[in-house]
């Protein structure tokens, strides 16, 4: 396992009492899900950051901005190849439980949460037309207004650049439009290009590395609520950004950046509302980001008319419905109120349901992203009829 991997772990270490509505809990504890993936022998075939088996994609890049349902979608789809593959090899299909499960796609999610390292040349590049070099300095070059950047170049990730630029944004925006200077908005990985030219220029007091405490998820819900940030952003709100959809798919640099760009605005809302603009401090910026990363994993409500239509068309009614169906009648079992239950359930009964559909030349249905939902949706409500009609 590569450093990188190793000094990242501990970061997913999460509080499983996230219990708010509005705040759901990640269903498995990531750093488990490490520790499964060697268990369960995952990396015989697949790799995560490159480290690991070839014969199956690299997993950190096959997940990238999954939620929970597509990445069960996911392991559906493929499964009829992995169960062949591991048949050819001589290797016996890996269980899961209901806990095994949540904690392995737990982790699988929070891979991407962290940088790929950003590119020099691309940062000059983004430095220069952002114009940042008009206020601060860096190695004694540019301006004086903002002050030298040199310190940020003691540190490997853009984070402690991101929380300093929000805590100075109110002074830097208003000192930018007295000038008539358009306010500067980030694109994509901008934050980790500028942060990795930081690092190649910049004169730091010394040439040590300065790793900062990894973020925490469960400490980003509690900066949530104490910077009030849910006094906007939540539903019912009137106009605040739906920030599970803002961060799905982006890295820590990309959200901080986008955070920036926004700032402007949501000073304004704070400020008509009487609402304290917040400074971070510590670890708390990353512990926000890292927690507004993590509203993305949880999938939203599907339409169950659509995943009625699908439980149909691709043959899951076949054996699946009714109080005659030959396997499981899906609306009596309590996996359908829990989609990990439901994934785990999928998943260990895989090879049995793949000797059973080839036998009977039944085709191995595929999912698209959004299919999972509308399909647990429809699920959900035929197991709530069925209760409804038991006396």
């Amino acid at each position: 396992m590569s450093l990188l991997s190793r000094s990242l772990l501990p970061a997913l270490l999460l509080c499983a009492s996230l219990a708010a509505a509005a705040e759901p809990s990640l269903p498995g504890d990531p750093l488990r899900g490490r520790d499964l993936l060697s268990e369960k022998r995952c990396t015989q075939c697949h790799s995560v950051w490159s480290h690991g088996g070839s014969l199956g994609p690299d997993i950190s890049t096959a997940v990238a901005g999954k939620s929970l349902l597509d990445l069960v979608g996911d392991f559906w789809n493929h499964t009829p190849r992995m169960i062949d593959a591991m048949i050819g090899r001589g290797y016996l299909w890996p269980t899961l439980n209901r806990r095994e499960m949540g904690d392995l796609l737990s982790y699988l999610y929070y891979l991407r949460l962290f940088d790929e390292p950003g590119d020099a040349t691309r940062g000059e590049i983004a430095y220069s037309h952002l114009r940042c070099v008009t206020c601060h300095s860096l190695a004694g070059q540019g301006g004086a207004l903002g002050g030298p950047l040199d310190r940020f170049s003691e540190y490997p990730s853009a984070m402690e650049l991101g929380q300093a630029m929000w805590n100075a944004g109110p002074k830097m925006q208003r000192a930018q439009i007295g000038r008539l200077k358009a306010i500067s908005i980030f694109s994509g990985g901008e934050m980790s290009d500028i942060q990795a030219y930081l690092r190649s220029r910049g004169k730091p007091a010394d040439r040590r590395v300065r790793l900062l405490p990894l973020p925490d998820p469960a400490r980003g819900v509690a900066v949530f609520r104490a910077k009030r940030c849910n006094a906007c952003h939540r539903p019912g709100s009137g106009g605040a950004p739906d920030l599970r959809a803002a961060a799905l798919n982006l890295t820590v640099a990309e959200i901080s950046g986008t955070l920036w760009n926004h700032s402007y605005t949501m000073s304004e809302w704070m400020r008509a509302r009487a609402i304290p603009f917040p400074r971070f401090s510590g670890t708390e910026m990353a512990d926000l980001i890292a927690y507004l990363y993590f509203m993305g994993f949880v999938s939203e409500e599907g339409d169950a008319n659509r995943g009625a239509l699908m439980f149909r068309e691709r043959g899951c009614a076949r054996c699946h419905e009714g109080s005659k169906a030959p396997v499981s009648n899906l609306a009596e079992s309590d996996a359908v109120k829990d989609p990990i239950a439901m994934s785990s359930a999928m998943w260990n009964h895989a090879p049995e349901m793949h000797k059973l559909m080839a036998a009977e030349g039944v085709a191995w249905p595929q999912f698209d992203p959004g299919d999972m939902e509308d399909l647990v949706a429809h699920l959900r409500r035929a197991a709530s009829a069925q209760q409804h009609r038991q006396p």
